[in-house]
């Protein structure tokens, strides 16, 4: 039980909480206070890789959960945003590739591979392919090395720990980091995930929602001080220096404030406009107690 006074006694429920985690190391330093003995009892987590939670939550096999962005779009009738919580980057991410044998022009016919553990990510790059008139045949695969991509093969999307643990530079003569060219484009932030209830658990519990927010505020104030802390595990397991590690953290950004839902909202026009979507996204957050339905058109 967490000793939070703020935290009403009926946010406690008597079944836990169903909560996700991507199984990443991008989400150390939110998990961070969650994962050094500070979950409450009543909270069980699963960790998964973005596309996997995707499909939970939208399944009703999890309650709460980070969500690939584009996810959220295909699912905003039925999911709340979570005010201030996101992965979010201005500039490079160093953790989402574009990794290809061709110049970004010359792409357009060639075949490219696109990951299935994260729907944001491909979205961002089939938006940024469109948006120049490039329109590569388009294939879904999972590539963790430089080997992994076949030789009739132009191009690669890259994520997570695959993308921080290999020189792709070293191995292809185009590597685009879809953070910097998202920048480029529109001078904004990217918002690669959101953390979102499921609308009816929300009607249903919102005081569980409000101590879950809690939860997850205080953990990731705790993974900010203590960023130190995460470093060795990040370069254990990710094979790299703890020095790149730290690039990686800074680039990062966990907060959903204005610039980054103009971002967002930006990002779903543009798969609006490009018809990798069928209708325009409303970004709709859960406020507690009175506007639980805060809704804006993106």
């Amino acid at each position: 039980m967490t000793d939070n006074p703020e935290i009403p006694i009926e946010a406690h429920p008597a079944a836990p909480v169903r909560v996700g985690r991507i199984s990443y190391m991008n989400v150390a330093p939110v998990y961070y206070g969650l994962d050094t003995g500070q979950r409450p009892g009543w909270m069980a987590m699963t960790s998964a890789p973005p596309a996997t939670l995707n499909a939970m939550l939208a399944a009703g096999e999890l309650d709460i959960s980070p969500v690939s962005s584009a996810a959220y779009a295909r699912h905003q009738d039925d999911w709340l945003v979570l005010p201030d919580l996101s992965i979010s980057c201005f500039g490079p991410v160093m953790s989402v590739l574009l990794v290809s044998r061709h110049p970004f022009d010359r792409l357009d016919g060639k075949k490219v591979i696109l990951t299935r553990d994260s729907s944001t990510a491909a979205a961002l790059t089939r938006c940024l392919l469109a948006s120049e008139g490039i329109h590569p045949r388009l294939a879904t695969g999972s590539i963790s090395t430089a080997t992994d991509l076949p030789k009739n093969t132009g191009a690669a999307l890259v994520i997570g720990d695959a993308a921080l643990r290999e020189k792709w530079s070293a191995r292809f003569d185009h590597v685009w980091d879809l953070g910097t060219l998202w920048r480029e484009r529109t001078g904004l932030p990217f918002v690669f995930a959101l953390w979102a209830v499921r609308k009816s658990f929300a009607e249903e519990h919102p005081a569980w929602v409000s101590a879950v927010l809690e939860e997850f505020y205080r953990s990731k104030r705790e993974g900010e001080r203590h960023i130190r802390r995460i470093l060795p595990e990040a370069s254990d397991r990710l094979g790299i220096s703890a020095e790149m590690c730290r690039q990686y953290y800074d680039r990062l950004r966990y907060s959903l404030d204005p610039a980054e839902i103009e971002g967002l909202s930006a990002f779903f026009r543009g798969l609006y406009e490009e018809k990798i979507i069928s209708r325009p996204v409303r970004l709709s957050f859960f406020r507690y107690p009175d506007a639980a339905f805060d809704s804006h058109a993106a």
